[in-house]
């Protein structure tokens, strides 16, 4: 693969500029699917039959538009869904060579168009909606390249931050600071390098039992550890891997909450001025879900720790990770150590509260 598929910090900045401004999509699509297949990519964002999307082309947008009118409930949507993969998957993972080459949507759409060689991740979003990146090449009859889909994977936090907001855009710019924030659905607000908020929402307002503003009107989580971690990710705010989702402890009359950090970035500035992030707060879903899912797109997690973390939420125990995974207990230590840096938790047992009340503590 080599050092041109290393996700610069460049590279991230371009995902965080079209978070905000969705016009720069195609182009940034575009330079993934070079990177990977060598055709073409999309973003999809899905909650029932409800499908908004972003595409790499004008052409490849036409082809999609077609395959969802043609294939509303797509196999390769099913099983990529099945799987329950923190990660993206190929088509190699989830189909036969032979299914490649006979099933209906690959023999009469996909094949005669010159696709049929993708990759792509599930992101389920903790408003409810199922964000999907996929990328499109030609169909070679040879697997995908695991140094490309890791490569991929080290993308991935960014682009589930990103979606966050585009996909509550409808993909979609706003013509204002103003609109951009009213529009998202959730509470947000846009804070300078220092925590001073420049501008919030309605929903960010009502949500004072989270927070509060001190002096300047720098913002202050009233969850105090979560207050050092925000700080904390606001000081390295231009660092590729700060923390840039922080959990948030529910108080007496609020459940737990999650603040993303987004960075503003490249153009993006043009519309918010001197802020440097958008701070947007939800609370997960409580439809049921994968935890090594959520987890891993809210927390930076890798596929491993967010698997570790699940299995600490469901009660397991570092020895007896360690045992089934036929690992040293030194490794499922350090593996842990990483996973509570990320979480912003100090000890193992508030992990495991965290993700009991953020995703259920199922197994």
């Amino acid at each position: 693969m080599g050092a041109a598929l290393v996700a610069d910090a460049g590279l991230v900045d371009k995902i965080y500029e079209a978070s905000v401004l969705p016009e720069f999509w195609p182009g940034l699509l575009g330079d993934i699917a070079r990177s990977t297949t060598g055709g073409h990519a999309i973003i999809f964002a899905a909650k029932g039959h409800d499908v908004r999307f972003v595409a790499s082309s004008d052409q490849y947008a036409k082809d999609a538009l077609e395959f969802f009118s043609l294939y509303p409930d797509s196999e390769r949507t099913r099983r990529l869904l099945a799987v329950q993969h923190a990660g993206f998957l190929t088509d190699f993972d989830v189909f036969t060579p032979e299914e490649r080459e006979t099933l209906p949507m690959f023999r009469d759409f996909f094949l005669p168009r010159g696709y049929g060689d993708g990759a792509a991740t599930a992101i389920p979003m903790p408003s409810g909606e199922m964000v999907v990146v996929h990328t499109e090449g030609r169909y070679t009859g040879e697997p995908f390249s695991r140094e490309k889909v890791t490569w991929l994977d080290s993308l991935r936090p960014h682009l589930a931050r990103a979606t966050l907001l585009s996909a509550r855009l409808a993909f979609e710019r706003a013509k204002t600071a103003v609109e951009t924030l009213a529009g998202l659905g959730l509470a947000a607000c846009a804070v300078r390098p220092s925590g001073a908020v420049l501008l919030a929402n309605a929903q960010f307002d009502d949500a004072r039992s989270l927070w509060t503003t001190r002096g300047g009107e720098r913002i202050a989580l009233l969850d105090r550890r979560a207050d050092v971690v925000l700080a904390e990710s606001l000081r390295l705010i231009g660092s590729v891997g700060s923390v840039r989702s922080i959990p948030l402890r529910g108080g007496i009359s609020s459940n737990p909450a999650i603040l993303h950090v987004v960075p503003i970035r490249r153009g993006a500035h043009d519309l918010f001025g001197p802020a440097s992030a958008i701070l947007v707060l939800s609370r997960p879903s409580t439809s049921p879900t994968v935890q090594t899912h959520l987890l891993q797109a809210l927390f930076d997690l890798s596929p491993t720790e967010a698997a570790i973390a699940a299995r600490i939420a469901a009660g397991q125990t570092v020895g007896m990770i360690a045992t089934a995974d036929s690992k040293s207990v030194d490794t499922v230590r350090n593996q842990l150590k990483s996973v509570l840096g990320k979480t912003g938790c100090r000890r193992q047992v508030d992990l495991a509260r965290l993700l009991t009340q953020m995703v259920g503590g199922q197994a």
